[in-house]
């Protein structure tokens, strides 16, 4: 046998195997300067990182200080920022995009957000009402700075650890050295990809009353609260674990044949 059929044969071997390789719906392979690769390996770990991304950096908070990213980067803005007096919304917004590139709207969104839970944000203008779902005044004419339970409890520079922003120019937190069950007292709902998360708020001073309880060794019961009232039936609750369920309802008074008075909606 020449040298010419044993050149043949092969191409024809690699031709077959190609062929087997490349045959299915999903099983075409795509070259690039690592190798061959396969499609259907490629979707697989496509998704795993789309996933991972969302859920770490835009859905779901960190169970250390309770806060999603971009509400962490607001209040490490706000931090940079503070100086005893106010700060207009937009230019808080403006600075927050340094450390979080995915435009004014969002960042704005959950500044709203923080501040109505009236915890971690001292809020001066309109900032919406949700007893009755207005929405707050626009950046430019509302105003915000670090209420003082954030400042006594959500910072402390000696003991956070930090990170490079995305564009690498600036130094961000990766958690927040929060001294307080923020998860528990804000309540938070996030939905990812593949993942959801949904824990209710709970009221201050029971959480007070919880900790130091736990820090004593002693037992104790939480249950949750919603800062617009209502009544709520926990006796599915189980302890906030998966599968459990709490039923909600609002408050409704009679004051005459024609009106009815909703007082709390939770």
């Amino acid at each position: 046998m020449d040298e010419n059929n044993i050149i043949t044969e092969e191409l024809n071997a690699t031709e077959e195997q190609t062929s087997q390789r490349t045959s299915g719906k999903f099983g075409k392979l795509m070259e690039d300067a690592s190798g061959t690769r396969k499609l259907t390996g490629m979707y697989k770990n496509w998704f795993l990182d789309y996933a991972s991304y969302v859920i770490l950096e835009r859905a779901v908070p960190h169970v250390e200080d309770g806060l999603k990213p971009v509400q962490r980067r607001i209040l490490h803005s706000m931090k940079r920022m503070d100086d005893g007096r106010y700060n207009k919304v937009a230019n808080i917004v403006g600075h927050t995009m340094q450390f979080h590139p995915h435009g004014d709207a969002s960042i704005g969104d959950a500044l709203v957000q923080l501040g109505q839970k009236d915890l971690l944000i001292d809020c001066q203008g309109n900032w919406g009402n949700i007893l009755t779902g207005d929405a707050a005044a626009a950046p430019r004419y509302i105003e915000a700075r670090l209420s003082k339970f954030a400042l006594d409890v959500v910072f402390n520079p000696k003991t956070t650890e930090w990170m490079a922003s995305y564009d690498g120019r600036n130094q961000e937190p990766v958690t927040l050295p929060v001294k307080f069950p923020l998860l528990l007292a804000q309540g938070v709902e996030g939905i990812a990809v593949g993942l959801a998360s949904k824990i209710l708020p709970h009221n201050f001073n029971e959480l007070i009353d919880a900790c130091v309880a736990h820090l004593q060794g002693e037992d104790f019961t939480l249950l949750p609260d919603f800062p617009t009232g209502g009544l709520v039936d926990c006796s599915r609750y189980n302890d906030g674990l998966r599968g459990g369920a709490v039923k909600i309802r609002a408050r409704i008074s009679k004051i005459d044949k024609r009106t009815l008075a909703i007082t709390e909606i939770p």
